[in-house]
C-alpha cells in the first residue's frame, strides 16, 4: 500500500518500527506507543506504554507479563 493512501495513525505504524514483537493485546490496540527499534533510552525489558492508563504518566508494559485482556483496550481503526 502506498503512503498517499494511508492516513496519519497507519502512515505512523508503517514507517516507525517496533523493537519487538509478543503476543500482547496491546499491539493491536491505538493506545500503545511502542519502543522504537535501535532505541536506547527505554529499559530492555519493556515493549511500550500504554497512552490510556494513568495518563500523563503512562503504564510501562513488560515484555514478561504477557498482557491477553485490558479494560482500556480499544482496536485500531
Amino acid at each position: 500500500m502506498s503512503a498517499a493512501k494511508l492516513n496519519p495513525v497507519d502512515f505512523l505504524a508503517h514507517v516507525l518500527t517496533p523493537e519487538k514483537q509478543t503476543d500482547h493485546v496491546c499491539w493491536k490496540c491505538k493506545y500503545l506507543k511502542w519502543v522504537l527499534k535501535d532505541s536506547k533510552f527505554p529499559p530492555a525489558d519493556l515493549i511500550g506504554w500504554c497512552k490510556k492508563i494513568h495518563w500523563p504518566h503512562y503504564w510501562c508494559i513488560p515484555e514478561m507479563d504477557v498482557i491477553t485482556k485490558c479494560y482500556a483496550f480499544e482496536a485500531k481503526s
